[in-house]
């Protein structure tokens, strides 16, 4: 028994050794302990608002409101850049889209547009607006889904808002197309066209039935598409399958009803 006692005993020992071995080798080795670092992914939020523009400081500016997310750690650069060129993307759905190289040059562009309009139509109480803000969805070992949520007004009769999400595989850091979230896109998009089906109550052939209005009269998956740890998320923004007058069309499955669908 005593034998036995100190055996344990002698175990915890070098268990609790080599911890502190471990410990103490990467706060002697400081650039490992920047290596591991690194290999963390880190996401955090930056912000750009009109009120930071020179312009904007003497004159009455469209509000300008961007909240978004910037990784830091493995991967990050490809992340960063696809993220950015996608939020430059809403900015180009404006009246007058142009190539930009950087977020702050979209804000920019817009503000300036946004004089052009009023030197054109100086009677106008038509005021543009940008609101755009991001969060990090869900992170685990080999996806990240940011949910991005904006609203624009240029003029006219109403603005435009949408909610898109955006994936990337933490295995590369490669955007993920819609499909590559499937390992059976056909057979979830059979059961997806089901449940829109039963929720929209279209009893008739035709898909477009009730007023929607899917290409060639064929169900087709939205362009934004989420998987979190619990459910699948899918957004049909306004224009994309119905009217803007009948809003954000979603629907949500609980993920264990689906998994064998799925890649993630």
């Amino acid at each position: 028994m005593k034998k036995l006692i100190i055996i344990a005993l002698s175990s915890t020992f070098l268990f609790s050794a080599c911890k502190n071995d471990s410990k103490q080798e990467n706060k002697n080795d400081p650039e490992k302990a920047v290596t591991i670092k690194e290999q963390t992914l880190q996401i955090n939020s930056s912000t750009i608002e009109s009120n930071q523009f020179d312009i904007c400081k003497e004159n009455i500016c469209p509000e300008v409101q961007l909240e978004y997310l910037v990784a830091k750690g493995k991967y990050s650069e490809k992340i960063n850049q696809e993220n950015e060129a996608y939020l430059i993307e809403i900015f180009n759905s404006t009246p007058s889209p142009s190539s930009v190289d950087n977020l702050e040059e979209a804000v920019q562009k817009f503000i300036n547009d946004y004089f052009k309009f009023k030197n054109e139509f100086p009677e106008t109480p038509a005021a543009y607006e940008a609101e755009i803000s991001q969060e990090e969805l869900i992170k685990t070992d080999s996806l990240l889904t940011y949910k991005t949520k904006f609203y624009l007004f240029t003029g006219g009769a109403h603005g435009y808002g949408a909610t898109r999400f955006l994936n990337f595989n933490l295995n590369n850091g490669n955007k993920l197309t819609n499909a590559e979230l499937f390992s059976d896109p056909e057979g979830f998009t059979a059961y997806a066209e089901k449940r829109f089906r039963e929720k929209y109550e279209i009893t008739s052939e035709n898909i477009n039935a009730n007023g929607f209005f899917f290409e060639e009269d064929t169900y087709k998956l939205p362009e934004n598409i989420a998987i979190t740890e619990d459910e699948v998320i899918l957004i049909y923004n306004p224009y994309e399958a119905a009217s803007y007058a009948q809003g954000q069309l979603e629907l949500v499955f609980k993920k264990e009803n689906v998994k064998k669908y799925l890649n993630y």
